[in-house]
């Protein structure tokens, strides 16, 4: 015979916690969960008794401090104040494993999605989170709805949201591959072909050829006049998978897009994202975006219609100032011999056996070179299985990840040494474009220095995690170095710069030309490995004299602005 505790208790009702750092202490988690760390504390502490209310909320907190838990305290704290149902957003499937691990470990009721695909009703009944991947959310045929058909929501939650915005971004874009779907890129191609040669006939002449770097923007003149024939060539192929999940999105909306043409693809893109189309997430009570303290926010004004008062006023913990430690190495400033093909053709063979060596390049092409050498090269199929791999030992190889900088958590022996092979790509043909129509704009350049920090900070995942990340290719390290462009990064990122340049000088000092350039590296790597006394404090002293930028950058504004324009633009 069971015993009925409640009739034991008081006889009032026991109302759930609403304070998150209280609230945690009444979780049933597993033993190896212990306390709130005090920047979670600080953190959960602000929020409760500041900013609960705020409809728009940011948090920033150092890589290794528990972003995960703080997050689905929130959320939690909002189910037991009656306002759910509450979602949280991973940026991939990947890490909807890692946070439904961790939600397990904590105690925290969840649920997800199961193989019906119909959302859960613990979720709807607002008694379990919600925890699912961006594109699960943010798709033209989305089970939360469009427009006014959508599931309502008490709150919403994005996890490493910069990530997310550019999942966003292609739900509303069509990308058609000319050797996956060679009829359609064929059909657009000749539709537009007299237009284009008028415009450049050697460009023309070269997409025909398939070269890369080669690509044109269809002139708005020629797409409006032409978007009914346009639209009749994505109708009769709107169950193609390339087109399916955007089409709903697009096909009453064609005058407001844009198409670039390339030798391998065409893409048809939206001037601007309609984030409201997504009344689950724009029209949540509340809104929560968590990055990372190395990133710039300021993109949530225009992407995610986030107000400018939120960006400004991010919730973190001020009294860390850094986390982790990086070895920032860049062979060719110890020496010009020591360029990009040389260290990509030694560290391939070396042998490795006792961490993880990751190197993360720009482009197929670089992929290839790597590949040919030895290396295993990962694939959308296959990487979470290799990333797998290293996180349960097997370094057997160095691995390779091909134009993305952003989801993946390497930690400790996963990842000793990390390559940063060259400047990062832009992957869309309209963010190509903006970028060759405006390659000194403030906005482009703090788009690739966050794409490099993003990249950088893969192989150091907690505050005593330490990594070597080894800066490679003449691009990259000129826009690390250059006064013009080393500003876009953040102030830690700054400083691990300079550590990098100053340790560089050191070792060109000691460096005997009859020596092996490559010996060199290694041994500056291994004093980080070996955890060298005199590397670790000359680290910490130099990354203590941080100083918090103060100024406030213009972009704010520029980007309020443009919002404003485009959703007159949208309303028109």
């Amino acid at each position: 015979m069971a015993i009925d505790f409640k009739k034991k208790s008081a006889s009032k009702t026991i109302s759930p916690k609403t304070n998150p750092i209280e609230l945690y202490g009444t979780l049933d988690r597993k033993s190896v969960a212990g306390p709130l760390r005090p920047a979670q504390e600080a953190v959960l502490s602000d929020w409760y008794t500041k900013r609960h209310t705020d409809k728009d909320l940011i948090i920033k907190l150092h890589t290794g401090e528990g972003k995960t838990l703080v997050g689905l305290l929130l959320l939690q704290s909002l189910l037991n104040s009656k306002e759910g149902p509450c979602l949280y957003i991973c940026p991939n499937k990947y890490l909807v494993r890692q946070v439904c691990s961790e939600a397990d470990k904590f105690g925290i009721p969840f649920c997800s999605f199961d193989d019906n695909k119909e959302i859960p009703n613990d979720f709807l009944s607002g008694t379990k989170i919600l925890i699912t991947h961006v594109q699960k959310v943010f798709n033209g045929r989305s089970v939360f709805g469009t427009d006014n058909n959508y599931v309502k929501t008490g709150a919403v939650l994005l996890d490493d949201s910069h990530a997310c915005i550019d999942t966003i971004k292609s739900a509303f874009t069509i990308s058609i591959n000319k050797t996956e779907n060679p009829e359609i890129y064929s059909k657009i191609l000749t539709l537009f072909e007299d237009d284009m040669v008028e415009q450049g006939e050697g460009s023309w002449l070269d997409i025909q050829a398939e070269d890369y770097n080669t690509f044109m923007a269809v002139p708005y003149w020629n797409w409006d006049n032409k978007k009914t024939e346009v639209l009749k060539i994505l109708s009769a192929a709107q169950d193609d998978k390339q087109i399916f999940y955007v089409w709903p999105l697009i096909r009453d909306q064609l005058k407001n897009y844009c198409c670039y043409i390339s030798g391998t693809k065409i893409e048809i893109t939206p001037y601007n994202v309609n984030i409201r189309t997504f009344g689950s997430f724009s029209r949540a009570t509340h809104r929560i975006l968590m990055s990372a303290t190395t990133q710039d926010d300021s993109f949530f004004v225009k992407g995610l219609d986030f107000s400018l008062e939120a960006v400004k006023n991010p919730l973190r913990n001020v009294s860390q100032k850094w986390s982790g430690e990086k070895m920032l190495i860049i062979p060719s400033l110890v020496e010009e011999s020591c360029d990009h093909d040389l260290i990509v053709t030694e560290f391939c063979k070396m042998p490795i056996s006792k961490f993880g060596m990751v190197a993360l390049v720009p482009s197929t092409k670089s992929e290839i070179q790597y590949r040919n050498l030895g290396a295993i090269t990962t694939t959308a199929g296959n990487i979470i299985d290799e990333l797998d791999k290293l996180k349960k030992g097997d370094y057997s190889k160095i691995v390779v990840i091909n134009n993305r900088y952003d989801g993946i958590d390497l930690p400790d022996e996963s990842c000793r040494i990390l390559i940063m092979d060259s400047l990062p790509y832009f992957d869309s043909l309209a963010d190509r474009y903006e970028e060759q129509a405006c390659p000194n704009s403030e906005l482009i350049n703090k788009r690739i220095a966050q794409k490099i920090e993003q990249g950088i900070g893969r192989g150091v995942r907690g505050e005593k995690d330490y990594c070597a990340i080894l800066i490679i290719g003449s691009e990259l390290v000129r826009f690390m170095r250059s006064i013009a462009t080393n500003k876009f990064f953040s102030a830690q990122t700054r400083k691990q710069i300079e550590i990098g340049i100053a340790i560089a000088e050191m070792a060109k000092e000691d460096y005997n030309k009859t020596e092996n350039s490559i010996k060199v590296i290694v041994s500056l790597i291994k004093q980080m490995l070996t955890r060298d006394d005199g590397w670790k404090e000359y680290y910490t002293s130099e990354m203590d004299t941080i100083e918090e930028d103060c100024t406030e950058s213009s972009v704010y504004d520029r980007l309020l602005k443009e919002r404003q324009a485009e959703q007159f633009f949208w309303r028109r």
